[in-house]
């Protein structure tokens, strides 16, 4: 299960970030200036898509430890 959410939020990531660049490059065509980021503004979204992982999978492993004691 894990697996396959993972591999969901991989997916919507690299949909997110493919926009996000052909959004950029059509400005850069039409001749827009493209707005410079200047320090650290908000989350990026890889940082964003890495805690989710953490926290995903610190998850299960807590549930699968806590499963594990009751059951001993």
């Amino acid at each position: 299960m894990l697996k396959f959410l993972g591999l969901l939020l991989v997916l919507v990531f690299f949909i997110w970030f493919i926009k996000y660049q052909w959004q950029r490059k059509k400005m850069q065509w039409r001749g827009e200036v493209i707005p410079e980021q200047k320090g650290l503004k908000g989350l990026r979204p890889i940082t964003l898509l890495s805690g989710v992982f953490v926290v995903m999978y610190g998850g299960y492993i807590i549930w699968y430890v806590f499963d594990a004691w009751l059951q001993g």
